[in-house]
């Protein structure tokens, strides 16, 4: 890495001083050859698109998950290092959690029985309409 950021560090300086490959309009934007640089030093970015570490977990939650606070859950991609739940609370909070704990997997199939248990609900109010 410290070898990328003295290459790129050089070529910001060259282009800088007025390089006339770099300046000239034959050879194109600055921004477009920055950005090949860029793309040449960082490779990863370009082979996995773009991903969102906050999809993530890195570690789980050491807390008891308390299920009447969340209101959703979705699980981690196959892409992420650990297999994980991540909890959304009501108050939108994302709390990571171990799929393997006994009341992480309760909590799922709490979660999961909600819409069943607002259907009495959801019929009364079309019996008003």
């Amino acid at each position: 890495m410290k070898i990328s950021a003295a290459a790129l560090s050089f070529l910001v300086l060259a282009t800088a001083l007025g390089s006339p490959a770099h300046g000239s309009l034959v050879h194109g934007s600055l921004d477009d050859e920055l950005k090949l640089m860029i793309n040449r030093l960082e490779p990863s970015i370009n082979e996995q698109g773009m991903h969102h570490p906050a999809e993530c977990c890195f570690s789980y939650t050491p807390r008891k998950i308390r299920c009447a606070i969340m209101k959703s859950y979705f699980q981690t991609t196959s892409r992420c290092s650990r297999p994980a739940v991540i909890f959304i609370t009501k108050g939108q909070q994302k709390v990571c959690a171990n799929p393997g704990d006994e009341g992480v997997r309760r909590c799922l199939m709490s979660l999961e029985q909600v819409p069943e248990r607002n259907l009495g609900k959801i019929l009364l109010k079309e019996k008003r309409y």
